[in-house]
């Protein structure tokens, strides 16, 4: 297949600088014409790579963090909103579930699918702090490495991403351990001060996770947290750009202060997201979604309604560059998930995980692997 007539991001430059791609047996061949007989005329839309979502509990009615059941329906609604990949989020639970659901990832990364590939686990927690928990409930568990061991022995090599209070009790040690291990370590759902931040981000962890959400409040005297987030360019962000997460003002903040090669666009989604309005049962515990608002019985914002392409779409509505989208959307997450040789740009020899859309990443078309899927 040839895509012609189209305005390609080029991965090796991040630039808009191709006007043709030839895809074959589902891998990106060449940036010139060939033979093909097989065209599509993409009518001067932009061709951008599949978003890659790192942080997502569900979606469509589908759980991932269950011990059992297919994330087929999830993986094809995902799909749809031009999501060609993610990490299956496994959320605070007893150990036994967590180690259970990651038991069910990794049988469903083997299993045939179609839609949005799995491509790792993302583990938010279980060592949080119960003072900024936000809508989880964390297990009494010790933070140490047996604990970790274990769940790297369940995920079968597909532990990815571990979110990590770092005040909890052998902190350092266990950020340590999971990065010698292959894991990104994220600060999250911490209470930390910015020196607590700081020897956790010198102990390896590189990512804090939904920036500003269940983290202590920035203070002029004390930063915390997002002190060392915002300014230590060892640190990487998650960003929820759903405008419910986060003002659109704090959106530029962190912009503004990282730059996109150092913000990873996430959804932070659950099993209620593009579904109706209605009350739904996570974990035991109902969560209300009203107009794009999660709410648990507390009141507190439950994750998201959204896909990662309301983020990208509202990311797009303060100015920001497509190309530099691209790098929060596609690129940064593929680095994260160590898959960035596979996917995550458009370059000779990756798969064909594309989009096509408009300046206002109004979505026209997706394909994985070569296929159509929208």
């Amino acid at each position: 297949m040839i895509l012609k007539n189209a305005t390609i991001l080029n991965g090796a430059t991040n630039r808009f600088d191709c006007d043709t791609m030839t895809v074959n047996n589902g891998i990106i061949t060449s940036f010139e014409a060939t033979d093909d007989t097989d065209v599509l005329d993409c009518g001067g839309l932009y061709v951008l790579p599949g978003m890659i979502d790192t942080h997502i509990h569900g979606y469509g009615g589908v759980e991932f963090a269950k011990d059992d059941g297919d994330f087929q329906p999830a993986q094809d609604m995902l799909a749809a909103d031009g999501v060609t990949g993610f990490a299956s989020t496994v959320r605070c639970m007893p150990m036994d579930s967590i180690l259970s659901a990651m038991r069910n990832v990794a049988r469903q990364m083997k299993a045939p699918k179609t839609g949005a590939r799995v491509l790792g686990i993302h583990s938010e927690g279980p060592f949080v702090s119960e003072v900024r928990r936000g809508a989880m409930h964390p297990p009494a568990v010790t933070c140490d490495v047996e604990a970790v061991e274990r769940m790297l022995d369940a995920a079968e090599g597909h532990l990815k991403l571990m979110t990590i209070a770092p005040e909890r009790e052998h902190a350092a040690e266990v950020i340590a351990f999971a990065t010698a291990n292959g894991v990104r370590c994220s600060l999250g759902h911490t209470d930390a001060t910015y020196a607590v931040a700081e020897a956790a981000t010198d102990a390896g962890a590189c990512r804090v996770t939904h920036v500003f959400n269940a983290m202590r409040p920035l203070s002029h005297r004390e930063t915390g947290i997002l002190g060392a987030a915002l300014t230590d360019d060892r640190l990487h962000c998650e960003l929820i750009a759903d405008f419910v997460h986060l003002d659109p003002a704090a959106v530029k903040l962190v912009y503004r202060a990282k730059g996109a090669r150092r913000i990873t666009l996430i959804s932070d989604a659950g099993k209620m997201s593009g579904l109706p309005n209605g009350d739904y049962e996570v974990g035991g515990i109902v969560r209300t979604v009203r107009d794009g608002l999660c709410l648990d019985p507390e009141g507190r914002i439950a994750g998201s309604c959204y896909s990662m392409l309301k983020g990208a779409q509202n990311l797009r509505s303060l100015g920001i560059p497509l190309e530099e989208i691209a790098l929060m959307a596609s690129r940064n997450p593929a680095e994260a998930l160590g898959v960035l040789d596979r996917v995550g740009t458009l370059e000779v020899g990756k798969a064909a995980d594309f989009l096509l859309c408009d300046d206002n990443f109004n979505l026209h078309a997706v394909f994985i692997g070569g296929e159509r899927v929208k």
